[in-house]
């Protein structure tokens, strides 16, 4: 499951900008990454189209052309377990918006401008800014050492364990031995199956749920 970092900030204030160059870094590090956008504009089709119908029933609907596919789900309230719902693979999920959620976030512009009562901000992107004391204030030309941050953050969490849990989108601290028993009693169940040639790029088990 992945980690979800918000940038929030001012409308244009080159929030997708540095999502696009923290995304790039995520990538050269040989991590898998997704990017949600978030918009106050209404995205789902009038429900008398055909994908309307179906996702006003509450089936998401795969909208699929010749240039790639568009997920349409009516999803409700947007909360950090839906978005790993959508993402389960990832290794890290940037939320471009998103300032109602509970996330660790990057402000996006000047530090003096946060919004009291935003929460979660570990780190500032001033586009105006020429210099900082590196640690907490990045700019132009440092989305790399930002990366490196959020990439530390991500294996701090767990993302070099061999296995992890989440129950209804919600983790489940696990023991390093107790990770390990997981992912080799896996390994061992799901190597052997034909079609399986390799685990180096993980795989993902879903549980069905029970009654």
């Amino acid at each position: 499951m992945p980690l979800v970092i918000a940038l929030s900030g001012f409308k244009n204030g080159g929030k997708t900008t540095l999502a696009l160059g923290l995304l790039r870094e995520i990538l050269s590090a040989g991590l898998s990454a997704a990017f949600v956008k978030h918009t106050e504009k209404d995205v789902l089709p009038p429900e008398e189209t055909d994908t309307g119908k179906t996702s006003a029933m509450g089936i998401p609907s795969l909208y699929w052309g010749g240039d790639g596919a568009l997920l349409e789900a009516r999803a409700g309230e947007i909360s950090r377990e839906k978005i790993l719902e959508f993402f389960p693979g990832k290794d890290i999920v940037i939320v471009e918006g998103a300032k109602g959620l509970p996330l660790p976030r990057i402000w996006v512009g000047d530090p003096c401008g946060v919004p009291p009562d935003l929460k979660g901000v570990f780190a500032f992107f001033d586009r105006t800014a020429s210099g900082s004391d590196g640690k907490k204030v990045f700019f132009p030309g440092r989305e790399k050492d930002l990366a490196a941050m959020i990439i530390g953050m991500y294996e701090r969490t767990g993302g070099n364990s061999p296995a992890t849990l989440y129950v209804q989108g919600k983790k489940i601290p696990l023991k390093t031995f107790v990770s390990g028993m997981i992912a080799g009693c896996l390994a061992g169940l799901v190597l052997p199956l034909k079609g399986v040639n390799s685990l180096k790029g993980g795989a993902e088990i879903y549980l069905k749920r029970r009654k």
